[in-house]
């Protein structure tokens, strides 16, 4: 797989934390002030349990990666 950059983060795409769960991209956030790009996840177990992490933080394998179709 060709490396996996910020241009390539699309709503509705999978990662998996280390941990074993399952996020989908809900939407990318560009926060007022701020130059990083972060992005909404929804855990597919439970879609209540959101968090928003950084796009460098969705791209550093020792804590996501990216689920293929």
């Amino acid at each position: 797989m060709a490396k996996f950059t910020a241009q390539d983060i699309q709503p509705g795409q999978r990662f998996e934390q280390r941990q074993g769960f399952f996020w989908r991209v809900a939407r990318l956030i560009q926060f007022p002030g701020e130059d990083a790009i972060h992005v909404q996840l929804i855990n597919e177990r439970d879609s209540s349990n959101t968090k928003t992490v950084s796009v460098s933080a969705l791209l550093d394998r020792s804590l996501f990666k990216l689920v293929e179709k």
